[in-house]
């Protein structure tokens, strides 16, 4: 082998992999997507993760809120459909759901912290009726009301 039919393929093996046409390659269009600050965040979580020798080997979480998880492939927005009262188990699937709560001082009993986690394990025992691990556990602020917030829990079914 010559050192240019070499070269070519190391071109052709780097522009085909991962890196090259990653999620995180972004054109004009991408701006109007709804989750383009989404995505430009996950992408600078990537390399952090990278450089302290994490890598998730496992999928993405499916998002229960919002418009849902994007399918890299397609670009579409998607979100698991299920019957509602249903009772669904995915083993090692994890999910990401969320719900409202608010700690203003004339807030209802319905929007307190209480009822938000309670709201939660109902949503984590329909999709993983035979159990589930929380993985993670975080909070966002809801910039529309002060005093109002997002409990968010990362599940994964057993």
């Amino acid at each position: 082998m010559n050192n240019n039919h070499l070269l070519s393929i190391f071109v052709t093996g780097w522009l085909l992999s991962a890196n090259a046409f990653s999620a995180c390659d972004f054109d004009t269009d991408d701006a109007d997507s709804p989750n383009f600050m989404d995505r430009i965040a996950d992408c600078e979580k990537q390399p952090e993760a990278e450089k302290n020798g994490k890598r998730n080997s496992s999928p993405a979480a499916t998002k229960l809120y919002g418009e849902g998880t994007v399918d890299p492939l397609s670009g579409m927005a998607e979100r698991p459909v299920v019957a509602p009262g249903s009772m669904n188990h995915s083993p090692g699937k994890s999910f990401a759901a969320r719900q409202h709560y608010s700690l203003r001082p004339d807030a209802k009993f319905e929007e307190s912290v209480t009822i938000a986690i309670q709201r939660l394990h109902i949503e984590m025992a329909h999709y993983c009726a035979k159990g589930w691990t929380i993985e993670k556990q975080w909070t966002e602020p809801d910039a529309r009301v002060e005093g109002d917030f997002y409990l968010h829990f990362l599940f994964r079914c057993s």
